[in-house]
C-alpha cells in the first residue's frame, strides 16, 4: 500500500520556537531570540521524570539525547536552555494537525507525536524514477521540490500546506510502500520538501542508510555495531538464518525491514469529538483537595450533557495548566466503563492525591475520549434509600433552576479546602451545587 508520512522533526522544540516568535517569549525567563540557533531542550524537572524529553538539532550535535538525566545534560552543556514541558499545548497542536490532514486526506493514522501516516491513491507508474547511481551515495538524493508536478509530490505537498497552516511549522514528508520506508523518506527530507521512493526500489533506497533507523531494541543496535554492520544494506546481504540465530525474535523483522518489506497494517483513526469541560481554579493551588473538588465538578457537568445520555466512559484525559506556563496531562483507561459520578471521581481521586506538580494549577480540563453504550449493572439494595433521597434532591434543584434560571444559582455547598490555613477565606470554599 502506498503511504505518505508527514513528520515535524523535534516537534516540541519546533512548537516552542513558533510560540516564541508569535508571543515574543517562550518562557518568563527566556526571550524569543534566545531559542534561535541555540542548544535548546525540553526537560521534566523533579518531582517528574527528571530527564530530557526533546532537544533541538543544536543540542543533539552536542550529544544531548532524549532520556538523558537533567544533571548530565547541564554538565555536558552548561549553557543549555532548558524549557519546562507543556504537554497540553503540544497535544492541542497535534490534534489540530490531525484534523487539518484529515480534511485533506480522509484516512490518516497518528504515529508518534508530530508524525502522521496517510494513504495515497495514486498510480505508482506516474511517480518519479529512482536512478541506480543514487544508491551509491550515503544519503539517497530522492528529494524533490514541493512545487514538483509529479502526482505523488503534488498530493503530499497539499499535506505539507495543511500542516503549515494549522501548526505554523514546516514539516517534511515521504511517500513509499509501507510505513517504515515512508517514515525514513520523511525523516531524511529537509523541512518543506518531499522524498518519494518508487515501488520496487525500497531496498536500493535503504541500502546506504545507517542501521540507526531500524526500529529494534538497544541490544540489537549494540550487536549490529559489534558485528560491523553500519548500514542497512549490510544487514540486507545476510541470509535470514544468520539473522535469526544472532538476533532471535528480531531476526526476521531485520531481514524484512532491510529489504523494505513492512507488513505493519495501516489503521486509520476514527474521528470522535470528545466531551470536554474546563474549570478555572479560584486561586492557583497545589492542594489535592481543591483539585479533587474541581474534578468532581467537571465530572458532574460532563455527565449531565445531552451527549452522555445512555453512554458510559471508557477513557478520559485530565489536563492541568500550571501557573508558570507549563502543563501536565494524563490519560486514564478504565477496566470497566463507568457512567456515574462517584465511580469516575473515585478513580480521579487515586490519580490526584499522590500527584506532585512543578507549580500551582490555575486551570483544569477534563475530556471523555472513550465513550461506549450504556451497560446494565446490578446495584446493591443497600444503596436504594440513598439513591431515592438523591433523586428527590435533584428534582428539587431542577425546580429551583427552572424557576430562577441558571444565571443566579440558588443552592451552593461548603467544602473544606485548606483547614490548616491561617487565612479564613482559604479554609473553606463555596461552590455551586451542579446537577
Amino acid at each position: 500500500m502506498r503511504l505518505a508520512c508527514v513528520t515535524i522533526p523535534n516537534f516540541r522544540i519546533a512548537l516552542e520556537r513558533t510560540r516564541a516568535r508569535a508571543t515574543g517569549a517562550a518562557h518568563e525567563r527566556v526571550s524569543a531570540t534566545t531559542l534561535i540557533g541555540r542548544p535548546v531542550a525540553i526537560g521534566e524537572p523533579p518531582p517528574g521524570a527528571n530527564e530530557i524529553i526533546d532537544c533541538s538539532p543544536e543540542a543533539a550535535a552536542l550529544r544531548i539525547r532524549p532520556g538523558m538525566p537533567l544533571r548530565d545534560a547541564r554538565t555536558l552543556v552548561p549553557d543549555l536552555i532548558l524549557l519546562p514541558p507543556d504537554p497540553v499545548y503540544y497535544g492541542r497542536a497535534f490534534d489540530s494537525m490531525l484534523d487539518a490532514l484529515e480534511d485533506t486526506q480522509p484516512q490518516i493514522e497518528p504515529g508518534d507525536l508530530g508524525t502522521v501516516f496517510t494513504t495515497l491513491a495514486i498510480d505508482p507508474l506516474l511517480c518519479v524514477t529512482f536512478s541506480p547511481e543514487q544508491s551509491n551515495t550515503k544519503t539517497p538524493s530522492l528529494q524533490s521540490p514541493v512545487s514538483s508536478l509529479q502526482p505523488e509530490h503534488a498530493a503530499v505537498a497539499r499535506l505539507l500546506d495543511a500542516v503549515r497552516q494549522s501548526a505554523g511549522v514546516e514539516a517534511s514528508a515521504g511517500a513509499a510502500e509501507g510505513k517504515f520506508v515512508a517514515w525514513i523518506a520523511a525523516t531524511i527530507s529537509v523541512p518543506g520538501e518531499v522524498t518519494v521512493v518508487p515501488a520496487g526500489r525500497e531496498a536500493d533506497f535503504l541500502a546506504p542508510l545507517s542501521t540507526a533507523f531500524l526500529p529494534v531494541s538497544y541490544d540489537t543496535h549494540r550487536k549490529l555495531a559489534n558485528y560491523a554492520l553500519p548500514t542497512i544494506g549490510d544487514v540486507a546481504r545476510l541470509p535470514i538464518g544468520a539473522l535469526q540465530s544472532q538476533f532471535r525474535g528480531e531476526g526476521r523483522r531485520l531481514y524484512e525491514l532491510a529489504r523494505g518489506i513492512d507488513s505493519t497494517p495501516f489503521l486509520p483513526r476514527t474521528r470522535v469529538e470528545p466531551i470536554a469541560g474546563t474549570i478555572q481554579m479560584p486561586a492557583p493551588t497545589v492542594n489535592s483537595n481543591a483539585l479533587l473538588i474541581g474534578a468532581r465538578q467537571l465530572v458532574g457537568r460532563l455527565l449531565q450533557r445531552p451527549d452522555m445520555h445512555y453512554r458510559q466512559v471508557r477513557q478520559l484525559r485530565l489536563r492541568l495548566v500550571l501557573l508558570d506556563g507549563g502543563s501536565w496531562e494524563h490519560t486514564l483507561t478504565f477496566r470497566d466503563p463507568l457512567g456515574d459520578e462517584e465511580g469516575i471521581t473515585f478513580v480521579l481521586k487515586k490519580l490526584i492525591e499522590p500527584l506532585q506538580l512543578a507549580g500551582p494549577v490555575e486551570e483544569m480540563m477534563l475530556e471523555f475520549i472513550g465513550l461506549t453504550e450504556e451497560t446494565g449493572k446490578q446495584r446493591s439494595l443497600l444503596f436504594a434509600e440513598q439513591a431515592r433521597r438523591r433523586a428527590q434532591l435533584f428534582a428539587a434543584l431542577r425546580q429551583l433552576k427552572a424557576h430562577f434560571g441558571d444565571e443566579s444559582p440558588q443552592v451552593s455547598r461548603i467544602v473544606e479546602v485548606e483547614p490548616w490555613s491561617r487565612i479564613p477565606e482559604r479554609r473553606y470554599a463555596l461552590i455551586d451545587y451542579d446537577l
